[in-house]
């Protein structure tokens, strides 16, 4: 609704600037000069003409201004829900991969977390995958979500530890997911 203020407040501020563009005093003649008897006694002097397309010009200056003013909090309110369309993209990832006990080899973990992730956003953000880490008794994979156009990142951590009832020939994991603003 807003987007059609600012475009009603740009037409009406180019309007002005045409209508200060043309001469004045042809514009009196064809718009205020029939409502008068005897118009040339009455037609404005130079003065009033330049005040006019000053006032003209000052009114379409401030309708600019007043169009940054409000497309600035309509343009903050879009950012922030596209910020929040991908941070919940990034909480439904997160809540599709199974956090229980889980019977895989490291090696198709990274693709079953991959299209796990992928199949919960199904193509509404960019899933960049990154670089798996190991940070003393931890492991894991780094996922950074993002929208279409590659704004508004989420890094989504996937956490896995290791239970103790795996063996040499099958691990048994578990896995957490943590979700933190900005870039991995």
């Amino acid at each position: 609704m807003l987007t059609y203020l600012v475009v009603v407040l740009w037409l009406l501020a180019v309007i002005l600037v045409l209508a200060a563009c043309v001469g004045q005093r042809k514009l009196w003649w064809r718009t205020h000069a029939w409502r008068f008897r005897d118009p040339q006694g009455r037609e404005p002097s130079g003065a009033a003409l330049v005040a006019g397309r000053v006032a003209k010009l000052a009114l379409a200056a401030v309708l600019v201004a007043a169009t940054f003013l409000v497309n600035g909090p309509v343009r903050a309110a879009l950012s922030a829900d596209q910020q929040r369309d991908v941070e919940m993209l990034a909480l439904q990832a997160a809540v599709s991969l199974p956090g229980g006990p889980l019977e895989i080899t490291y090696s198709a973990l990274q693709p079953h977390v991959h299209k796990t992730f992928s199949d919960a956003i199904r193509g509404r953000a960019a899933l960049t995958e990154g670089d798996p880490f190991t940070d003393g008794d931890r492991s894991g994979l780094k996922f950074e979500l993002t929208d279409t156009d590659g704004d508004h990142p989420v890094c989504l951590t996937v956490t896995v530890h290791r239970l103790p009832e795996s063996s040499a020939l099958r691990a048994v994991i578990t896995m957490s997911t943590t979700m933190a603003k900005g870039h991995c």
